[in-house]
């Protein structure tokens, strides 16, 4: 049933994983000339304090809805446990193509520690596993420069680009310049470089191999 819930008593969820709910002026003067069209579903926030509800999807309806000047929300009151909440809010925001690149690995990995499966997670929000262990990859770099590269528009192939990088500090490195124009130079030099420290090592190495060898005759 939907019912109209004072939006005083209503607050979004802390763990929505989309952070930035974008420009919101469209919406308010929708909202200013044709009220929410569309009902939040909410969960109760405390049961031993009834009456005050946690948002699980409309949360650019409810700030919208506040900046309009609105008292009352339409409401459907739903009983999904905390892990339901969460692939919810992940997979609505997904199908709207509302999420970051770091909205969405945040997401998934927020999922994994809930206790699902690549699988799991494929078949609830319709990604392969392979992207989402892909996404989830990506939050073993720099939390602060991933999402700053994000911010300026680092797509999924600089992300795959910089997988090239086996050396997760150097991978840091070109991760500042992703979004810039001297992403491709830095990258390139980075994969020079590895591939120069390898073949050092294995020259070093076959040189070892063949003292040892000399020394082994010699002493025969």
């Amino acid at each position: 049933m939907i019912q109209n819930i004072s939006i005083d008593k209503l607050h979004p969820h802390p763990d929505n994983p989309r952070k930035d709910l974008g420009d919101l002026s469209e919406l308010v003067e929708s909202i200013k000339a044709n009220g929410v069209l569309q009902n939040l579903t909410v969960v109760e926030l405390d049961k031993y304090e009834p009456g005050y509800y946690r948002i699980v999807i409309g949360h650019r309806r409810y700030e919208a809805a506040k900046r309009a000047g609105l008292k009352e929300l339409p409401c459907v009151i739903s009983t999904m446990d905390y892990k339901t909440q969460v692939g919810t809010m992940l997979l609505e925001n997904m199908q709207r193509s509302d999420l970051s690149i770091y909205e969405q690995a945040q997401g998934f990995q927020m999922m994994l520690n809930l206790g699902d499966t690549m699988n799991d997670i494929a078949e609830k929000t319709g990604f392969s596993s392979t992207t989402i262990r892909r996404r989830v990859k990506l939050l073993e770099l720099d939390q602060d420069k991933f999402k700053a590269s994000v911010e300026r528009g680092a797509t999924l192939m600089d992300f795959a680009e910089l997988e090239k990088i086996e050396d997760i500090t150097l991978r840091n490195k070109v991760l500042e310049s992703i979004g810039t124009p001297n992403f491709r130079y830095e990258l390139q030099r980075a994969i020079d470089k590895e591939a120069s420290e390898k073949n050092m090592a294995l020259l070093l190495a076959e040189r070892s191999e063949e003292h040892t060898s000399e020394l082994q005759s010699h002493a025969c």
